[in-house]
């Protein structure tokens, strides 16, 4: 009977070892914005999780934690460096307090289209910059994606012009080149926490804010805001971020190529969902009752001299001319290099997204 139950004992255990031996990789990947199907980062990232827990064979588990679950912005870049949180898309907000040349992506007016942005952070300079944020701060950036063009809101008045702006007390991230860019249009900048910016907006803390549409829609803030700008006064990247021991250490070759491939292919249709909800959510935010005006070229114009001297000074103190000037030299080029196709490459980058998330809704 005692051999018995030592076999028994020993079988258990060997089942417990094997259990244990083989139990999957979790990455948990931190995000801010809404936790809702048909948001452009819940998709992006759901196919993320399935190209790596199918090519992984379920050696690998990635859990999606949205809605700042894991902590603001801040906070979930702080738990990527200290390696509390495995991964993070996250705005470009907070990652100036880690590593300073991040400003130089807060240049006002700095691409002139969304290809051209996409040609800077998949290039050269979006590698070289990778690889500097990584020395500093001990985190990967797996891919760059767009977070989009921001546009002034408010529930005071119809803003066309800088001289609009004046005394409005406008919500802003935590990005001192943000807050430079806001003052110079005479308004008072604000910072708060993207997760507490409803109520803020709802409590009347502040007057407005600056946001991309995809975001004014899928977090209901024409609840709160009536007026908009199609002003465009900054592109700002979702950058993917890993912690490096993680990614060097839990991870073998194979499975870093895996994770490593599978987030361009999150931030190439994130891109696609962005352009997408942004097309449909001009339409969407007018049927809610939002104004909305598009500015003239002539009245771009007169933003872009107000806003980008300010801007660019504080970004050129911050980054550094090297950083400063390699961005814009980049910006240029592929501003030439898109041309005329930006539309098309839209298009292309739309259906590219689409497709491949049918693939995973088979």
């Amino acid at each position: 009977m005692k051999r018995l139950v030592c076999c028994l004992l020993m079988v258990c255990a060997a089942f417990v070892f094997a259990g244990s031996a083989w139990a999957a990789i979790v990455i948990k990947v931190a995000n801010a914005g809404p936790d809702v199907p048909d948001n452009r980062t819940v998709k992006a990232v759901d196919i993320f999780r399935y190209i790596v827990e199918t090519k992984s064979k379920g050696e690998i588990e990635v859990k999606a934690f949205h809605a700042s679950k894991l902590g603001n912005e801040r906070e979930a870049l702080e738990g990527v460096r200290m390696g509390t949180i495995e991964m993070a898309t996250l705005s470009s907000g907070p990652v100036p307090g880690f590593f300073d040349p991040a400003v130089v992506f807060d240049i006002p007016y700095l691409f002139s289209s969304a290809p051209a942005a996409w040609k800077v952070f998949d290039g050269a300079f979006g590698k070289t910059f990778g690889e500097a944020f990584l020395q500093k701060t001990g985190v990967r950036i797996l891919a760059i994606s767009e977070n989009g063009y921001r546009h002034f809101t408010n529930n005071s008045r119809q803003v066309k012009s800088p001289a609009d702006m004046k005394g409005l007390k406008v919500r802003t991230m935590e990005n001192p080149a943000h807050i430079e860019m806001v003052k110079a249009m005479g308004a008072d900048p604000t910072p708060i926490a993207f997760g507490e910016l409803y109520m803020a907006l709802q409590q009347k803390v502040v007057d407005g804010m600056e946001c991309p549409v995809v975001l004014i829609h899928d977090m209901k803030f024409y609840e709160v805001q009536k007026y908009m700008i199609l002003d465009g006064h900054l592109y700002n990247p979702i950058f993917i971020f890993m912690n490096e021991k993680f990614f060097q250490t839990k991870l073998n070759a194979e499975q870093r190529k895996i994770v490593a491939e599978a987030a361009v292919v999150l931030a190439h249709t994130h891109n696609g969902f962005s352009q997408d909800a942004n097309i449909q959510g001009i339409e969407k935010l007018k049927a809610q009752g939002m104004q909305i005006y598009k500015p003239s070229t002539d009245e771009l114009n007169r933003f872009r001299q107000v806003s980008q001297p300010a801007g660019l000074s504080f970004v050129r103190k911050k980054a550094g001319d090297e950083w400063t000037d390699k961005i814009l030299k980049s910006a240029t080029e592929a501003e030439k290099e898109v041309g005329t196709k930006a539309d098309q490459i839209v298009q292309d980058i739309i259906a590219y997204a689409n497709s491949e998330y049918a693939k995973i809704k088979k």
